[in-house]
């Protein structure tokens, strides 16, 4: 099957990016810089701040079954937005006849960041700046077993890789099995008789951010990272894998010739491969094998990439995918030919140092593939705005943006942004979420999810 999608080019254009961290750190330059693609921009060493949910009512020893549906409004000590302090009481019972007072810990220090009614449970974030590396489980407490029993209960063992909210133990109760469950992801590193408690040891990676594209930087964003802005022509993708990387730019096969493995050099290791049509499954393995940044063709077979993933593509959203290598399609599945004006103007930047990103999106808004070309010297003073992708980012939608509802119940019509939420709101189902405040045509205002938008261009 061939199919043929619309795909952008732009031979002088000004974009500008977001490069952020996942976590709080050190931004590395000022305002003003100017950068390369390298350039690494910021970095952290810190722990992620890991969500902790807490199961309230199990640690009041009230039955869900039995609560009242007010319950966790009469037990909650603390609301939502709240800092606590790891052992600050989150919530407190007092039980029977004689008063017992039954209380909640919070078992780290962050912000309270969602109640469910529903569950019972509290989300908890932790402040990445005091994650500790080393948590310690009480198992043996949480399934009311003497702590020398643990072993016989327990479902894993020293040196396991676990992740957040796997069940480490669990044990037989009148209604079914009680469960201890993984606060954070890690590495068991201790099963202890003696206090009835499972050690995680969390992994601390230092995570990098760079600037992706060769430009200055226009702005910081204390301790998160910067937007660096650059003068480009724009080549847009409309299917990619992997992530962003960068090279030099070098032209492997000519306009509609697919591009084979014979065409890929071991000397092309660290660059960026071009082709005027098809890219084969043979050329993607061996450019991976070989550890070329990336490859940008006009066509790929819908079957190759399967192949060459080893699974089916999940719909609607593409990431790296645990890729080594990026590929930018131009212009759809099957045979099909680069675009003469995108070839050409590949062609004209042959042997300039370049930015690809293979990350797609095709649901809940539309990020597309790109290849950046710096333009350098050839800069024009005056350059159209070339900010492409249109996924509804935080800080892309603002009052007056047309958009399109992509899901139900008004999908497909259009309308204009009147109001962007400032923090995440709970809908009815307990997700929190960005929303939006949409005008439609005809006059009604409507909240829509922003992750349920696309911006029309």
């Amino acid at each position: 099957m061939t199919e043929h999608l619309l795909a952008r080019t732009m031979e002088r254009a000004r974009v500008s990016r977001q490069r952020r961290l996942p976590l709080p750190g050190e931004v590395l330059v000022d305002a003003g810089a100017v950068v390369q693609p390298d350039t690494i921009v910021a970095r952290t060493t810190l722990l992620p701040g890991s969500p902790y949910f807490v199961d309230v009512l199990h640690g009041l020893r009230i039955s869900k079954e039995t609560a009242p549906p007010d319950v966790m409004d009469r037990v909650m000590v603390v609301q939502v937005g709240d800092q606590v302090t790891s052992g600050d009481v989150i919530a407190r019972y007092t039980k029977g006849f004689l008063g017992e007072v039954v209380v909640v810990k919070s078992p780290v220090t962050g912000v309270v960041e969602f109640i469910s009614r529903v569950q019972g449970r509290v989300l908890l974030r932790e402040d990445g700046r005091s994650a500790r590396p080393l948590v310690v489980v009480s198992a043996a407490k949480d399934l009311d077993i003497w702590p020398r029993l643990l072993r016989m209960y327990v479902h894993c063992w020293e040196g396991d890789e676990i992740k957040q909210g796997q069940i480490l133990a669990a044990s037989p109760a009148a209604m079914g099995w009680d469960c201890c469950y993984a606060p954070v992801g890690g590495t068991v590193e201790k099963i202890c008789t003696r206090t009835g408690t499972i050690s995680i040891v969390r992994p601390v990676r230092c995570s990098e951010v760079d600037a992706y594209i060769t430009g200055e930087v226009t702005a910081v964003i204390p301790g998160e990272g910067v937007e660096v802005s650059g003068a480009v022509a724009y080549v847009e993708g409309v299917f990619g894998l992997g992530g962003e990387s960068h090279g030099p730019l070098v032209r492997c096969a000519g306009p509609g010739r697919i591009l084979e493995a014979d065409d890929i050099l071991p000397s092309h290791e660290g660059c960026v491969l071009f082709g005027g049509g098809l890219v084969s499954l043979e050329a993607m393995k061996k450019a991976q094998e070989l550890k070329v940044s990336g490859l940008i063709s006009g066509g790929i077979n819908q079957r190759d990439v399967v192949r060459f993933l080893g699974k089916e593509v999940a719909v609607g959203l593409i990431v790296d995918e645990g890729l080594d290598l990026t590929v930018v399609v131009t212009g759809g599945f099957g045979p099909m030919p680069m675009s003469p004006r995108a070839y050409q103007l590949l062609c004209d930047f042959e042997g300039a140092a370049v930015s690809v990103s293979g990350r797609t999106q095709v649901r809940a808004g539309t990020v597309r593939p790109e290849v950046l070309l710096p333009l350098g010297e050839r800069v024009s003073p005056e350059l159209p705005d070339a900010d492409l992708q249109v996924a509804p980012v935080r800080g892309m939608l603002a009052p007056g943006t047309t958009v399109r509802v992509i899901r139900r119940s008004h999908f497909g019509q259009y309308g204009q942004v009147v109001a962007v939420s400032s923090r995440p709101q709970v809908l009815a189902t307990e997700v929190s979420l960005y929303t939006v405040d949409v005008e439609l045509a005809n006059g009604t205002v409507i909240t829509v999810a922003e992750s349920n938008l696309e911006t029309v261009l």
